[in-house]
């Protein structure tokens, strides 16, 4: 035999020997006492054979090459097998080594300890935690859990955030408590998240609250102001009408103190029936009392719509304002649909304004609704008086 084979021999030698070797750690650590004594009567021929090789170099040109090849060969495969023998033996039984592997490969930290707090059992992501929570190792589970007893939810730095639960269980008559760290960090951002949304909410009712008694207080003052223009506009009529009657001798007296008898039962709050006509047709016949003639030309808003509301409104302010200050006798009223809404215009016969216009009562009022309807009023006094009014296309209740 050279010195080239006796070191390959060596070699194979050494490689059995370490086999079997592991395979007696592997067998002590699983508790496995056959086991380990297979691989340890495996060990010692290998042992010595790589001793005596190891012993005869270099001078081994006497040993027989085809003795030490085939028995070292024979060595090597049972070291090799027992060795896989071992592997899929602890593969497919259950030991105390599986047991702890398992519970290290579980997402959730888990520690099992007697009464005086001694860890029996304890996975690695549980003394992960105790050294995130406490500085050091899970030593003794009590003290662990007197750490977290005042807060056993724990967010730690790196943003996780932990629940722990102790449970106390009887194992072969002796109590065990059983620790449990579970990672709840998606549960607790869906709280978080939650209680954001539950002031977002909140705050919404609260707005919605105000809302609704901004609403009601809205709808007072508007029903009010209806009311107010009313009662201006029917104290009006009946005192043009008095003013003709008194002047010229138009209408008769029992007509007038039934208006009036009329409009006291209004200011009473008393219902006054009114039979359902055309607005425009009721001042038409005011009109005509006075002895004032309106002529209407153009598209107007659909009766009934709080844009022909205030059209209604403009032109009881005109005739008021024709008979009281300018003594005309004829009313013009205008009213085209352009691109930015409704365009009516009121124009009349009586003398010209001396001056700029000033808004009293009736002007202030009309134009608070036309604003608050969305639209603009102008007043102009030369080269003659004109009220002109630009409505939107839709004006609905404002809450309605």
């Amino acid at each position: 035999m050279n010195a080239l084979h006796a070191g390959m021999l060596c070699t194979a030698l050494l490689l059995g020997a370490c086999m079997c070797l592991y395979g007696s750690i592997s067998a002590t650590v699983h508790h496995l006492r056959g086991a380990q004594l297979l691989h340890m009567a495996a060990l010692l021929p290998n042992a010595l054979a790589l001793a005596v090789l190891i012993s005869r170099l270099p001078a081994c040109e006497v040993l027989p090459p085809r003795l030490w090849t085939g028995m070292t060969l024979l060595m090597l495969s049972v070291s090799a097998g027992l060795l896989l023998w071992h592997i899929r033996w602890t593969r497919r039984h259950i030991s105390l080594v599986s047991i702890k592997t398992s519970c290290d490969q579980l997402p959730c930290a888990l520690c099992f300890a007697l009464e005086n707090g001694q860890p029996c059992l304890m996975n690695l992501k549980m003394d992960e935690m105790s050294h995130l929570i406490t500085g050091e190792a899970l030593l003794n589970a009590n003290t662990f859990w007197d750490a977290l007893q005042s807060q056993p939810v724990v967010t730690l730095g790196n943003g996780q955030t932990w629940s722990f639960e102790r449970t106390a269980m009887e194992i072969d008559g002796q109590r065990v408590y059983q620790i449990i760290g579970t990672d709840v960090m998606q549960s607790a951002r869906l709280n978080r998240e939650l209680e954001a949304e539950n002031h977002r909410l909140d705050a919404l009712n609260q707005r919605l609250r105000e809302y609704s008694r901004n609403v009601q207080a809205v709808t007072r003052e508007k029903e009010l102001l209806r009311a107010k223009v009313r009662i201006h506009d029917e104290l009006g009529h009946a005192l043009l009408r008095t003013r003709q009657f008194l002047a010229d001798g138009q209408g008769s007296a029992e007509e007038i103190c039934a208006s009036w008898q009329q409009r006291i039962r209004l200011l009473l709050g008393e219902d006054v029936e009114e039979a359902p006509e055309d607005a425009f047709i009721q001042l038409l016949r005011a009109a005509q009392a006075i002895g004032v003639t309106i002529h209407r030309q153009g598209v107007f808003p659909v009766e009934g719509s709080e844009t022909a509301h205030l059209v209604e409104l403009a032109l009881h302010e005109s005739l008021t304002n024709l008979v009281r200050h300018a003594g005309g006798t004829r009313l013009e009223v205008l009213g085209s649909r352009e691109a930015d809404g409704w365009h009516i215009c009121c124009r009349n016969d009586g003398a010209l304004p001396s001056g700029p216009i000033v808004e009293g009562g009736g002007l202030s009022s009309l134009r608070v609704q036309v604003e608050a309807a969305g639209g603009a009023m102008h007043v102009d006094h030369a080269p003659r008086f004109q009220l002109c009014l630009v409505l939107p296309e839709e004006t609905e209740d404002l809450f309605g």
